[in-house]
């Protein structure tokens, strides 16, 4: 039997470029079909779903181990990590915020878009936010990182240092976002998500992340219903903060799930 090929940093951001290519042609088609609403939010996530599972199955088929469950680091994680991994998506919404307002400073969203950003954000009714709920932070979170975090983390890390996998596959993860404005906080975002994957093992802890990461954004806009969002004076001292408290939450997850590792290693 073939060993599978080995996967690049160079070749894994290539990779990258033709999923953003996908995702953009995806938008584009549900924004017609759909429109600026709810309806086009929530449709995203199961198309985005679509797109991704076959391609991060391609990805696990080329370059990856044939045990797709190790292909895709599927692996049970305990529930200390997944709380861990909750929090620190709450956390990170200070420095990435504060990114956000420095990014939205220097380079302003146009009024009329950032209008109609809101617009579809804001839900009709409750079932539409709900729906929209588990669009956003529960089928996008899970495909996100069943690719970047699993098939595309699992193939780099077989050819080269987890390092190095955490760093390609953050920049791959951000890029793979369409608006320039979002890079910044994406990548500190996701170099966390890479860290939890290479400390851990499996793509579990970095779903919860993401998960409530997006969920706190989400909200955020449910409960303060703005008509327009302007940057705010953000706070260093919060940022720093934030910051501080999520490597200590990296840290501290690095502990929980070595000794699991540990433990699993003995048995």
């Amino acid at each position: 039997m073939s060993r599978p090929a080995q996967l690049s940093s160079a070749l894994a951001l290539g990779w990258s470029v033709l999923l953003t290519f996908g995702l953009v042609s995806v938008a584009v088609v549900v924004g017609v079909l759909f429109g600026n609403t709810n309806a086009a939010i929530v449709v995203a996530g199961p198309a985005e779903l679509a797109l991704m599972v076959p391609a991060a199955q391609l990805l696990a088929r080329v370059y990856g181990d044939a045990d797709r469950r190790k292909a895709f680091a599927l692996g049970a994680v305990s529930p200390l990590e997944l709380v861990i991994g909750g929090s620190l998506g709450v956390l990170l919404h200070l420095p990435a915020g504060y990114l956000s307002e420095l990014t939205e400073r220097r380079f302003p969203t146009p009024p009329a878009l950032l209008h109609a950003q809101l617009q579809a954000l804001t839900p009709s009714s409750p079932l539409m936010a709900l729906l929209m709920l588990l669009s956003v932070a529960a089928v996008v979170p899970f495909v996100e990182e069943l690719f970047f975090r699993g098939a595309m983390f699992t193939a780099l890390v077989r050819s080269g240092p987890a390092l190095l996998a955490t760093l390609t596959t953050s920049i791959a993860f951000a890029l793979a976002h369409q608006e320039p404005r979002n890079w910044a906080p994406l990548l500190l975002v996701a170099l966390v998500l890479g860290e939890l994957r290479r400390r851990g093992g499996s793509i579990w802890s970095g779903v919860a992340l993401h998960a409530t990461f997006n969920a706190a954004t989400l909200l955020f806009v449910f409960i303060a219903r703005p008509v327009d969002v302007k940057p705010q004076d953000g706070s260093w001292q919060l940022a720093s903060i934030g910051c501080v408290l999520s490597v200590v939450g990296v840290w501290l997850f690095g502990r929980v799930a070595g000794r699991r590792l540990q433990e699993l290693g003995a048995s």
